[in-house]
């Protein structure tokens, strides 16, 4: 039985065709932007020059996919070009009811590739699934998983009251809870699941925790995700950090208080300049008031293509990710794959060990300000944690992936 593999973004899901395709099991991938050179809007770039030419390829290489075989690739992405001016723009509202109505008419637009004759399973992700998953049970019970990119929203909207109270001055309006037919709707999801896959242990109980499906337990499990080895395979080892020089920390992802970026913004306010570095890449969507107090002491890029990434990975130390509430975060794998030490939570996959950095069971500013002192006054543990780093990446390599999709998919028996 072939697979259809959908997503209205990309997130991972184009390492699970890829593994798919690989397999021989891939029978098409669905996403709403794909680099195709020779079809618009992307041949544009060819007609540009100069600086707006660079800005456009870098925009274009974040959605490169080469080893994916075109062919197999289905792609209409116009509201998700217009949800992402939307969020250069600064304008978060529009930018989320872009979102919602670009993953509609993208699950409307696949309907007929879940209708075709043939036996098909369908690989879905969170918040862009149950319509395909409706017509799936309709046009003759084909198998239904569900790729659970987050913990349950519930369990969001629990951690982010007690953060409001304490910073609110940190949240813009769409950070502040999920909405209740949001909800609603996962919760739909999970009953059409025939499988739910996670990405850690910590989404996993979330789901088990806070869903009133009573199956959700039952069909729950964790497939761990990868990092991408081709954008990392040229990163040499890294080389011991001087006592001399400030710690490089780097943040990467989106800049939101339920990554933990106030505490880190706080804890950086409290170390001298000569002992510690930050670099935040990722779109900004806390308040410019709340960062501005803090934004001499940082170094600020915007989203970046993802080319781009593993150079300024290797450029530092160490990566922070104190976040409250996270479905993996490959970025984890990613600073290992770098040579760089971890300092994260305990709500998301449990990366960083004893040898690579640190995990935090509690979050305030306090803890994360301790935690950052560690690496700082304490070069040779931080340089035992990067020496470490990239032989522990390879617990989290593509062909691990890949071979936990062909484990699940023969125990599941499609």
């Amino acid at each position: 039985m072939n697979i259809g593999v959908f997503h209205p973004g990309t997130q991972h899901s184009w390492q699970t065709a890829l593994a798919l395709q690989q397999a021989d099991r891939l029978a098409w991938y669905a996403t709403s932007l794909f680099y195709k050179p020779d079809e618009w809007p992307y041949r544009i770039e060819r007609y540009l020059s100069g600086k707006l030419r660079k800005r456009v390829s870098a925009e274009f290489g974040r959605l490169a996919m080469p080893a994916l075989n075109p062919e197999l690739v289905q792609a209409s992405g116009a509201a998700e070009w217009f949800e992402r001016i939307a969020n250069r723009l600064g304008q978060r509202e529009l930018a989320k009811w872009l979102d919602r109505r670009g993953n509609r008419n993208f699950v409307h637009g696949i309907s007929e590739l879940v209708r075709a004759p043939g036996d098909l399973a369908l690989w879905g992700y969170n918040g862009s699934s149950l319509t395909s998953f409706e017509l799936a049970k309709q046009v003759g019970g084909r198998p239904c998983i569900l790729d659970r990119t987050i913990g349950d929203a519930r369990a969001y909207n629990a951690a982010m009251v007690d953060l409001q109270d304490r910073f609110g001055e940190w949240f813009l309006p769409v950070e502040r809870a999920v909405p209740e037919d949001t909800i609603a709707r996962d919760d739909r999801e999970f009953e059409l699941a025939d499988h739910i896959l996670v990405g850690c242990e910590y989404a996993r109980r979330t789901l088990i925790d806070h869903s009133p499906v009573v199956s959700v337990a039952s069909k729950t499990q964790v497939l761990g995700y990868c990092f991408d080895e081709a954008l990392f395979s040229d990163i040499p080892a890294p080389k011991p950090v001087k006592k001399n020089r400030p710690v490089r920390f780097l943040f990467l992802g989106l800049v939101i208080p339920r990554k933990g970026i106030h505490h880190i913004l706080e804890a950086l306010g409290q170390i001298p300049e000569s002992e510690a570095e930050l670099t935040i890449v990722g779109d900004m969507k806390v308040p410019a008031e709340a960062f501005a107090k803090y934004a001499g002491r940082v170094t600020y890029k915007p989203t970046v293509a993802r080319s781009q990434v593993p150079k300024i990975m290797a450029e530092h130390d160490v990566l922070l990710l104190p976040t409250y509430h996270e479905g993996a975060g490959i970025v984890l794998y990613e600073a290992l794959a770098a040579g760089m030490g971890i300092i994260q939570s305990n709500r998301a996959a449990l990366v960083a060990t004893p040898e690579t950095g640190l995990i935090l069971d509690q979050l305030d500013t306090n803890t994360v300000l301790q935690a950052l002192r560690v690496p700082i006054e304490d070069r040779d543990r931080l340089n035992g944690w990067r020496a470490a780093a990239q032989s522990e990446a390879a617990n989290y390599t593509f062909a691990k992936y890949r071979q936990g999709i062909e484990t699940f998919l023969a125990k599941a028996g499609i």
